[in-house]
């Protein structure tokens, strides 16, 4: 049975370039599995970055969900997993543990998207609940280099810690800035925030990619904020790179506002500004604000 686990998953994740380790934690077998991706470069003018780690995310998210299936269907009991994955991850020996509280694998860097499949028996190396439950050790490498500590605008790494209420993607999520340095903070990054990960020295030996002509297509400002005002039809064509849960209209047109507002041109959009002063969520009302007060001190 062993085997035909192994199997199993080998054949399913083999031809997607992951990688994957398992472990057994009070009788419930957990594999770990990693999708790398390729991240993008900064954008040029007058488009917004979006990271590419939530295409890798989406993906996985579909792959786990297809082998749970196939597990199922060859006579295995899937189940959940509660615990967290990146100490699943740490703990099975695919990665190191960073500051940031990222998984750097000795392959990837950080550059890939974690899930996690579970079944009922013991295929794998058993590590005790007490063991996985325990904070990870920051890798040695991590613990003296300092460099996202210094680089992160919100000071979101400080002393070792993560203050993950001050970090871009809380921010991005909320869509709702309580300052203008809060806002400045994401620059023109309409989704994710890549500054530690693009200067990590885990990744150096990494090389990041030119948007291709569908991506610049999808993320000039023009074509943003076209898309998330007109609603949820308008976000359909951005399901597979942000995932069917964040497709949000307004919280997704208010960050490309804010977006805007950060660029080296926003005069250039001011009719968008115009046009969503009023809108009936205070979000986009408060981005439409922000960027025509920037316009109006520019000019």
């Amino acid at each position: 049975m062993k085997n035909k686990y192994d199997q199993i998953i080998s054949a399913a994740l083999s031809d997607h370039g992951a990688q994957w380790q398992s472990i057994c934690v009070d009788g419930i077998t957990y594999t770990v599995f990693a999708l790398p991706y390729t991240q993008l470069e900064l954008p040029p003018e007058g488009y917004a970055f979006v990271d590419s780690y939530y295409v890798a995310s989406n993906k996985a998210y579909f792959l786990r969900k297809k082998l749970c299936n196939e597990l199922t269907q060859a006579g295995f009991e899937t189940a959940e997993c509660t615990l967290p994955y990146k100490n699943i991850a740490y703990y099975s020996g695919l990665g190191v543990s960073l500051k940031s509280t990222l998984i750097a694998n000795e392959t990837f860097g950080t550059r890939m998207a974690l899930e996690i499949v579970g079944v009922s028996g013991v295929f794998a190396r058993e590590v005790s609940l007490s063991e996985v439950i325990k904070k990870p050790d920051i890798s040695e490498i991590c613990r003296h280099c300092g460099i996202c500590e210094k680089l992160c605008p919100n000071a979101c790494i400080s002393d070792g810690a993560f203050i993950r209420e001050r970090c871009i993607r809380s921010f991005q999520e909320a869509s709702d800035f309580p300052d203008e340095a809060s806002a400045q903070s994401i620059g023109t990054q309409l989704w994710g925030c890549d500054i530690c990960q693009r200067h990590c020295p885990f990744n150096k030996h990494l090389t990041a990619r030119e948007m291709t002509a569908e991506e610049k297509e999808l993320f000039s400002f023009d074509n943003l904020f076209s898309a998330f005002s007109s609603g949820k039809k308008g976000c359909e064509p951005y399901r597979d790179i942000l995932g069917g849960n964040y497709l949000r209209p307004a919280k997704l047109t208010a960050l490309t506002l804010n977006v805007i507002a950060n660029s080296s041109n926003p005069e250039k959009y001011i009719k968008y500004a115009e046009a969503s002063a009023q809108h009936n969520d205070i979000r986009v009302q408060n981005a439409a604000h922000r960027l025509l007060n920037i316009i109006n001190k520019r000019s």
